[in-house]
């Protein structure tokens, strides 16, 4: 009995000791370090790998129903053509060469047309003279981005100006003006001419808007000259009505006139899209992260 009652106290003591311990949190499981981590890994290789291989397998499905895609490119700038329309004849005496020289750099005319052409290129007015043109709308019919897909076959100004504007992107070239115009087609060909057309158009439309401008202002200062009699009032209007009748002759000349071409449309050499390499990593990294997930879920 004294040996039992001896047990008994010291089991007693090892107890109540045990409670003071956890109690001061002395019993706290370790923290994981990354050598576990390292040897949780080891040991789902075999989930791992498997979750890997499947996602490869995913990939190299996606990928061979997609259809591939060009990457055509255009590089735009904005036009400068005679620079300086609105300065240029009040500005028109030699001494005042250098400050002419500045006028028509800093004139607001350049940077304003161009950003109207960044803000309708992609609009319904461009769209609208697109659908008109019958290799446009066969070029649309091959668009699609999977084999089973179903291309867009009833077109309207609106669809083709929310397409546009899904497919295509105005980038910016490093820290200068120009931008580049960028589309992706399955036809590279296509991509070129949709995009010099987009260019043509966009710039004609401006053109048209402003020529159709100056003619209203040439009309109504001719009119006004004829019924002013006050000499410094006539030459303010005539010096109004050459600046207008300047600007005139540079919309009818046939050259770009608010967006200017550094380079012309051109595709790259092979597809830009499925990008094979970058989807078949992603899909294998993925999968083999839930297969990691899905061993410590069957070993807990």
């Amino acid at each position: 009995m004294k040996r039992i009652d001896e047990v008994d106290n010291h089991g007693t003591a090892y107890v109540c000791k045990a409670d003071e311990v956890g109690a001061q949190g002395g019993f706290t499981s370790p923290e994981p370090k990354l050598g576990d981590l390292a040897l949780d890994i080891w040991r789902a290789k075999i989930w791992i790998t498997v979750a890997a291989l499947c996602g490869l397998l995913v990939a190299f499905v996606f990928v061979q129903l997609c259809v591939p895609h060009y990457k055509g490119a255009i590089l735009l700038s904005p036009a400068a053509p005679m620079t300086g329309a609105e300065t240029s004849s009040m500005l028109a005496n030699d001494d005042l060469f250098a400050l002419r020289f500045l006028m028509q750099r800093l004139g607001p005319g350049q940077g304003s047309d161009f950003q109207r052409f960044e803000n309708i290129y992609a609009g319904p007015s461009v769209a609208e003279i697109l659908l008109s043109d019958e290799k446009i709308l066969q070029g649309l019919s091959r668009d699609r981005p999977f084999i089973f897909s179903s291309p867009e076959t009833r077109w309207s100004a609106e669809k083709l100006s929310a397409y546009l504007n899904k497919r295509m992107r105005l980038e910016p070239v490093g820290t200068s003006n120009a931008r580049r115009l960028v589309y992706y087609h399955p036809d590279g060909a296509f991509a070129k001419y949709m995009l010099s057309a987009i260019h043509h158009i966009a710039d004609g439309l401006i053109r048209r808007d402003i020529r159709e401008d100056s003619r209203a202002r040439v009309d109504y200062l001719r009119g006004a000259i004829a019924q002013t009699n006050n000499p410094e009032h006539r030459r303010t209007l005539t010096t109004l009505l050459m600046e207008q009748e300047r600007l005139l002759m540079l919309v009818s000349i046939d050259q770009p006139y608010a967006a200017s071409v550094i380079e012309p449309a051109a595709i790259g050499v092979e597809p830009e899209w499925p990008n094979a390499p970058l989807i078949y990593s992603a899909a294998a990294l993925v999968f083999a992260f839930f297969g990691f997930l899905a061993y410590g879920v069957r070993r807990r």
